[in-house]
């Protein structure tokens, strides 16, 4: 008899995943999805229930009449019809219904009879009509993600339990004088109110990943008038679709503002299941509950000794360890028999633009010459155009830099579709050449350095190992020519290449720590100004700054030592400045360069001459790095 109990008790009701759920709206078992298939018709069957082994103390109406102890089995289900309709992608209606079955099943102990009892309850529970309404998709923006609410009324269906069976036994009396049930209400006594704050986001591709998660409250108006009759909700889910198998994770859990419920704790539940969602719309759903919550003692059936009732939202079915759960739905959509519209046949021209010699796709730019100035497209990475038009002779000319111009024409008749194929031919260019040596800027040595040309790929390249001299030929066009070597700077400078001509150009890397001595930066004698002479010269040193952009140097001034050693210290630093002043006055940033007035310090040749001391007398530039 307890096995049979049982079973009734466990396939008496379940849901799971998606469209529908429990209420009838898509989503997870417990999850609601914000969105919405619009035109859908959803029914759906669930079943959930659950079992549990309970001490139960009672007093004896046999003999002693004294206080014992016996483990009842107790068991719970519920069957809910659900009807739902999707009235566009943004609003949707759901109507619920369920019947409520619970019973004890009570071996043979001291006190009781013979034989053991079993007792049980039936009856209606409520009716919930519920309205989900969201953004649509996030206002039509996008196709995978949405926001929405909803809210919920549950009316009460069930007056008093309907009992099945009856004893004289002290603890059956208890129980079957509980409004509604065994060990729990069928309602809450009133009408409750509520609602859900929804978001969905669904991951796309070959296996779609679906997200849901909800925040909820409810408003429990038949609890007694001492409890606070607030509770809140949150659920979240997470689903994989393999074609029609549905695999589903969940996470739910519920909290009532009443210490009197639950201690006032949070109750969490894990859940998983799966779905099997067939192409024509039949839907079979198993899944199961497992409480996380672990209280400090097992949650028991809670008495209300006053009027003999089990409290509903202290009873041991308000948060049972484990809930088995089936659903059998079927759901049907209205758009896709939607009339069809008439194809409306075009008249189109179109076609593949393709390399003469390699057969490669090229992107080409596609106009109608004569017929319309407006039309003008480019054709696809493969190549590929298509262009509507009306009836008659049309030119059609395809044009593509580096290739020769191609047109030709078609005679089409209307709701006609021709091909039009072209194979373009590559302009050939005159090229240009740059060459040139790779120096030391301060020796004029031959560098052996790493040469590339980004722009052109050229690849790494070297100078001739015996001349010192490199050369490249290049399509026409505007280039940076690039070289590293150990010890130097790195280079880069741009360069302009034109057709069949030649552009010979040196190379000129700067050395670490290098010096470059300016002949021919002359002054007034005894003093800083720089003579118009000069300035070729320091313009060449701008040049070489501006090619070098990253290049930091030290302005070095030096003297003969005719005079005294301080005038020419200072001479020499006064000098450095004027250089610098005519560098930063030209367009080079005055952090890069610093100066330094050696004075009569580091002679390059003897003073004892007159050209010696003209020698001694220059500005050379020292070479700080990057």
């Amino acid at each position: 008899m307890k096995n049979f109990i049982l079973a009734i008790m466990v396939f008496a009701a379940i849901g799971a995943f998606a469209a529908p759920t429990i209420n009838t709206a898509s989503g997870s078992l417990h999850t609601v999805s914000a969105l919405i298939d619009e035109q859908r018709l959803t029914f759906n069957l669930h079943l959930n229930g659950a079992y549990d082994y309970f001490d139960t103390s009672y007093v004896s109406v046999y003999s002693d009449h004294g206080t014992y102890t016996c483990e009842d089995v107790y068991g719970i289900g519920a069957i809910k019809f659900g009807l739902g309709y999707a009235v566009t992608n943004w609003l949707e209606a759901g109507f619920v219904i369920d019947a409520l079955v619970d019973g004890i099943d009570t071996p043979e102990a001291d006190g009781r009879p013979n034989e053991n009892a079993n007792y049980g309850s039936y009856g209606l529970g409520n009716a919930e009509i519920n309205l989900k309404l969201t953004t649509g998709r996030l206002f039509g923006s996008v196709k995978n993600m949405d926001l929405g609410v909803m809210g919920f009324y549950r009316a009460t269906l069930a007056g008093t339990f309907e009992a099945l069976m009856d004893s004289a036994s002290f603890v059956s009396r208890r129980y079957l004088q509980s409004t509604g049930g065994l060990i729990r209400y069928f309602e809450s006594g009133s009408g409750d109110w509520g609602g859900k704050f929804l978001a969905s986001y669904m991951v796309e591709g070959d296996v779609p990943v679906m997200i849901d998660v909800n925040g909820g409250y409810t408003q429990l108006t038949g609890m007694p008038a001492s409890i606070d009759p607030m509770m809140i909700d949150y659920s979240a889910s997470i689903a994989a679709k393999f074609n029609s198998f549905v695999p589903f994770l969940e996470v739910f859990g519920f909290k009532y503002s009443a210490t009197e419920v639950f201690g006032g704790n949070l109750i969490n539940y894990i859940s998983g299941g799966v779905r099997f969602d067939t192409p024509s719309g039949f839907v079979l759903d198993l899944g199961a509950d497992f409480r996380m919550t672990k209280f400090a003692t097992e949650l028991t059936p809670s008495f209300n000794n006053s009027t003999d009732t089990v409290l509903y939202t202290t009873a041991w079915e308000g948060a049972p360890s484990w809930v088995g759960h089936v659903g059998f739905s079927y759901y049907y959509d209205f758009k896709k028999d939607a009339p069809k519209v008439k194809e409306i046949k075009k008249t189109l021209i179109t076609g593949k633009v393709i390399d003469s010699e390699t057969g490669k796709p090229v992107v080409a730019m596609v106009s109608l010459p004569g017929y319309s100035e407006e039309v003008s497209i480019l054709t696809d990475t493969l190549g590929l155009y298509t262009v509507e038009v009306k009836p008659g002779t049309i030119r059609v000319k395809v044009d593509k830099q580096g290739y020769i111009s191609d047109e030709k024409g078609v005679v089409i008749e209307a709701e006609q579709t021709q091909i039009l194929d072209f194979a373009m031919k590559v302009k050939k260019i005159a090229k240009g050449t740059i060459t040139g040596k790779v120096i030391d800027k301060s020796t004029n040595e031959l560098v052996n350095a790493k040469l590339s040309i980004p722009d052109a790929q050229t690849g790494e390249f070297y100078p001739d190992a015996a001349t010192g001299i490199y050369k490249v030929t290049l399509d026409p066009g505007t280039y940076t020519i690039t070289a590293k070597a150990e010890g130097y700077l790195d280079y880069a400078v741009p360069v302009v290449i034109e057709e069949d001509k030649t552009l010979v150009m040196n190379v000129e890397l700067l050395k670490k720590g290098g010096k470059i001595n300016l002949k021919g930066i002359n002054f007034e004698s005894g003093k800083a100004n720089i003579l118009p002479e000069s300035y070729v010269i320091l313009n060449d040193a701008v040049k070489l700054l501006k090619d070098n952009p990253k290049v930091k140097i030290e302005v070095q001034g030096h003297t003969d030592s005719v005079g005294a050693a301080a005038s020419n210290e200072t001479l020499s630093q006064a000098r450095a400045d004027a250089v610098r002043k005519y560098l930063v006055d030209n367009g080079i940033d005055a952090a890069r360069i610093q100066t330094k007035g050696y004075g009569e310090l580091m002679p390059i040749a003897s003073n004892d001459t007159k050209e010696g001391r003209a020698q001694n007398r220059r500005i050379e530039f020292l070479i700080l790095g990057e």
